[in-house]
């Protein structure tokens, strides 16, 4: 099941930008996680979720791919309740806002779920990651 979202989000400083470039800064503004380690170049993360009755733990495996002064991509895996999300983040500077889009493919008992369950779940959690980048912005 494919899944693509895109939107902006409003820096009080552009300079704020290069909080983006820091794993530990974004993981905290997704809701669930509950820790963040370096493994090589790799990053992992455990987050709890809830997508319809499917609710547990998702271990998050990612890296950034490219990591430059006014753009970043975030390239990644999540494994957990018998299904994996394999995703793409990226991240524009453009002058005083940032531009970032959303691109995963979610297979096993989540995608079972159907596309309108599993949308307004990773709808509702990307809400709350670009209002918390919001905030730290």
């Amino acid at each position: 099941m494919e899944l693509r979202y895109e939107g902006r989000i409003k820096m009080r400083d552009p300079a704020n930008f290069k909080k983006l470039l820091d794993p530990e800064v974004v993981g905290r503004a997704f809701p669930g996680v509950t820790s963040i380690t370096k493994e090589g170049e790799w990053y992992r993360a455990k987050m709890t979720v809830g997508v319809g009755s499917l609710k547990g733990a998702m271990d998050i495996r990612f890296r950034y791919s490219e990591a430059q002064e006014d753009r970043a991509t975030v390239v990644g895996s999540a494994n957990g309740l018998q299904s994996v999300v394999d995703f793409t983040i990226s991240f524009a500077r453009e002058g005083p806002e940032v531009h970032w889009i959303f691109q995963g493919n979610a297979r096993g008992f989540i995608s079972a779920l159907g596309k309108p369950i599993v949308d307004a779940t990773a709808r509702s959690i990307v809400e709350k990651v670009t209002a918390n980048l919001q905030d730290m912005l």
